[in-house]
């Protein structure tokens, strides 16, 4: 990973650099050919004010050339002196002498216009200088020069040298500087990484903090976070199993008990042997409800199979519930009473539904007095099907009421467990309705009694929730 970073470090500094360069070797060139042609001018100046004085351009003056030649090679340059008919009077090359040369600065420099150029196609100055008479108002002559290629071509191979070191220098410290940039970044992703395999092991108990990065920090936030949440859901299972083991093993405690009792009574009377043997019975129906709520909350836990959606009759569906569970009522000699203010038609789970609401009202039965009541009612709010249970039973302390949805929890065990509790009801109850996007929510006050709502959409969405077949 550090080569990658370092590479593309070096890519992305590095591109651009030939830009850079250009620009920088531009403004080298430009201030070379600036400085040269000042240079070039005030030399020429030199040059035009010995020229001035006119006794040579009748005759061809040895000293003209001369001064000419010597001024020309010392910039390896070509000079021509042009007369005011634009003949050539004297060319340093020795080519065009007495030829006609025609050239807007020419012309321009015998009007007293002096001009200078830089021609970078092929990196030439040219500079055009008028020659004044004695009496520094006639134009004489044009001195026209311009300077030699090979000795520009000498200064470009001075700059390309001197880019090529830059280059090199540059890329050597990018290269430092990328390795440092990418240890800067590897090493906290390292550490992290480290950390991570650590708490991943079971080697680190405390949280993971790598803030050298707002990146770095928040993966460590997100994997604390999520490391906590594995932390509760370890913790809630190895409680589960331990509530599940302690509970299973109750009842058969219980009736190993009372059948090693028995064993030592060979001569028990039978009222003591029936007795015993109710216990036992009663004891394999605890077993059983529980081992029952125990499948039924671990189908819901599954989540495997679609919500199993139909329209559904909410009232019909709990005056069945309701007569099912009638003997039970009057046995505790309880009174049921059944509230709907208008019939009420759901797109739900029937089954996980009617799970729930069973749950409920047997709760309700159950746990309420003798020759109390239990009122159900049914109604619309907004696009929510409302069912309510309220009863005249024991109540549940305020500190209670946000346990009672946990698996095995009870208010009262002692109580409980005479009325065959598992534990898992209000837990199966919760898991049924979330399943179809619905709340439930209890209300308590003790030795007052106990108000159960459950809420459902009218429409539960398929596919908005997955779990398990009943």
């Amino acid at each position: 990973m550090r080569m990658w970073i370092v590479l593309a470090f070096l890519l992305v500094s590095l591109l651009p650099f030939p830009f850079l360069a250009r620009i920088a070797f531009n403004a080298y060139e430009k201030k070379i050919s600036d400085t040269y042609m000042s240079v070039m001018q005030g030399e020429g100046h030199l040059l035009s004010d010995k020229l001035s004085s006119g006794y040579f351009w009748n005759k061809q003056s040895e000293e003209m050339k001369d001064l000419i030649d010597q001024y020309a090679n010392i910039y390896h340059a070509r000079t021509i002196v042009i007369d005011p008919s634009l003949r050539i009077l004297y060319d340093s090359y020795g080519t065009d002498t007495d030829h006609t040369m025609i050239e807007n600065s020419i012309t321009r420099a015998l009007d007293g216009v002096e001009s200078q150029k830089y021609n970078k196609s092929n990196h030439s100055i040219e500079t055009v200088i008028p020659v004044y008479g004695s009496d520094q108002k006639t134009i004489n002559a044009a001195l026209w020069t311009r300077c030699s290629v090979s000795f520009y071509d000498m200064i470009q191979k001075d700059t390309r040298d001197f880019i090529v070191m830059v280059l090199i220098a540059v890329c050597i410290v990018l290269v430092i500087l990328a390795y440092l940039f990418a240890l800067s970044i590897v090493h906290p992703i390292r550490k992290l990484g480290r950390q991570m395999d650590e708490a991943a092991h079971g080697l680190r108990d405390q949280e993971i903090k790598v803030s050298t990065f707002n990146e770095t920090n928040d993966i460590a936030y997100a994997f604390n976070l999520l490391k906590n949440r594995y932390e509760v859901v370890d913790n809630s299972r190895k409680e589960f199993v331990a509530n599940v083991s302690h509970e299973l093993k109750t009842p058969i405690t219980s009736m190993k008990v009372l059948a090693e009792s028995l064993l030592q009574m060979p001569d028990a009377p039978s009222e003591l042997y029936q007795e015993f043997m109710h216990d036992i019975v009663s004891q394999l129906d605890r077993e059983t409800a529980i081992i029952d709520d125990l499948l039924a909350l671990v189908k819901l836990d599954r989540r495997t199979g679609t919500l199993h959606l139909s329209d559904v009759n909410i009232n019909e569906m709990l005056e069945r519930l309701i007569k099912q569970l009638g003997p039970l009522a009057h046995v505790k000699d309880v009174s049921v009473t059944f509230e709907s203010h208008r019939n009420v038609t759901a797109r739900v789970d029937e089954v996980k539904l009617s799970l729930a609401c069973m749950n409920v009202i047997e709760n309700a039965i159950k746990y309420n007095r003798e020759s109390g009541s239990i009122k159900i009612s049914l109604d619309i709010e907004e696009d929510y099907c409302v069912i309510t249970c309220s009863d005249t039973g024991l109540g549940i302390p305020q500190e209670d009421i946000d346990k009672v949805f946990e698996r095995f929890y009870r208010v009262d065990k002692s109580h409980s467990q005479q009325m065959g509790g598992s534990g898992l009801g209000l837990a199966i109850v919760r898991q049924a309705v979330e399943m179809q996007d619905g709340t439930v929510s209890i209300e308590s006050t003790e030795d007052v009694g106990t108000i159960v709502t459950i809420k459902v959409p009218l429409v539960v969405v398929a596919g908005s929730e997955e779990g398990g077949q009943l």
